[in-house]
């Protein structure tokens, strides 16, 4: 009985585990390209919604949030003014 509990058990950890290497992996459809600069949402499957800069090294803020799990937050919508661009 403990053999069969801990195989499902293992299982399960595999599906979760491949669902988040398929959700950081994975890109977004191919549309048309956006202007460089700006912030996209991009949905995933397990882990949270976030938003991501066109631009190398840039950054994106939410505007709004929604929820995600129990105590946590995911992004809901991105700026439209574009991303934070660090100058080093």
């Amino acid at each position: 009985m403990q053999t069969v509990i801990g195989s499902l058990l293992g299982i399960a950890v595999v599906v979760i585990v491949v669902l988040i290497i398929v959700d950081v992996a994975r890109t977004p459809p191919p549309t048309t390209q956006p202007p460089a600069g700006t912030c996209t949402l991009v949905h995933r499957i397990v882990l949270p919604d976030t938003c991501v800069c066109s631009a190398a090294g840039g950054t994106c803020g939410w505007v709004t949030t929604r929820p995600y799990l129990i105590f946590f937050t995911q992004a809901a919508s991105c700026p439209t003014l574009g991303c934070d661009v660090k100058l080093q």
